[in-house]
């Protein structure tokens, strides 16, 4: 996997990443769903180059309401296809599109679960929480958290680990403890800040389809943002910075 050197200064806010997403929907009418699909093959293949035998292992999905979980839940299909043994554990209540794709997820005979104490996995998969987290993580998921730090289980996760700020890297009352974080688009600010590395681990990107010239309608709105296309060379990388 190619390795993008990358300067943290170009990293997005989460508020100009709202906006990336919001003119990519509206003025270019990409899908939240294609980009679920993409970024849960991306987690999926970046899961099968890390652990080699990954089809032997068990994995768990933990999963928020939202668009975050969504992406999570669908890269469940992907472990089923290659092999592994799946469990999903998510809200008894989720939104539209995350909730599509548990339907999926169900009719291919993955396990769901709302209660994680006594769940034994080799993998975990964390899509609890994006970057529009606000206040401190509430319960069932801050209890969720505390027992993925706990986990021996490798942890995988999308976009910025749970609880962890994207702009300043803080920690909302509890944050998950990951080996491997796979941002998606572009690299967020909170990622590269010298006390979130204890959290974040290894940083990867992957992208999402979401085109060039999106980024050039938003530097109208934030003029300081600098984009450079870390996908040259591949459209998973490692970064680097």
């Amino acid at each position: 996997m190619p390795c993008v050197r990358f300067n943290p200064n170009l990293a997005l806010s989460a508020a100009q990443m709202r906006v990336v997403d919001k003119v990519a929907v509206e003025q270019f009418d990409l899908r939240i769903m294609q980009m679920m699909e993409l970024a849960a093959y991306q987690m999926a293949t970046l899961v099968r180059d890390i652990i080699p035998d990954f089809g032997t292992k068990r994995v768990l999905v933990v999963a928020g309401k939202g668009n975050n979980g969504g992406d999570a839940i669908a890269s469940a299909r992907h472990f089923i296809n290659w092999g592994s043994r799946v469990t999903i554990l998510a809200p008894e209540k989720l939104r539209d599109l995350a909730n599509h794709h548990l339907e999926l997820a169900e009719k291919m005979g993955v396990r769901l679960t709302h209660d994680m104490s006594s769940i034994e996995t080799d993998i975990i998969i964390d899509g609890l929480l994006g970057y529009s987290l606000v206040g401190n993580v509430r319960e069932p998921f801050k209890s969720w958290i505390e027992t993925i730090n706990k986990s021996k289980a490798m942890v995988f996760s999308y976009d910025i680990p749970s609880g962890l700020d994207p702009d300043d890297g803080s920690v909302h009352g509890v944050a998950v403890k990951a080996d491997y974080t796979l941002t998606l688009a572009y690299p967020k600010k909170g990622l590269f800040v010298d006390k979130a590395q204890q959290y974040v681990g290894k940083l990867y990107l992957g992208d999402i389809g979401i085109p060039e010239i999106v980024y050039a309608k938003v530097k109208g709105k934030f003029p300081k943002i600098n984009y450079q296309n870390p996908f040259r060379k591949a459209l998973l990388v490692e970064i680097d910075n």
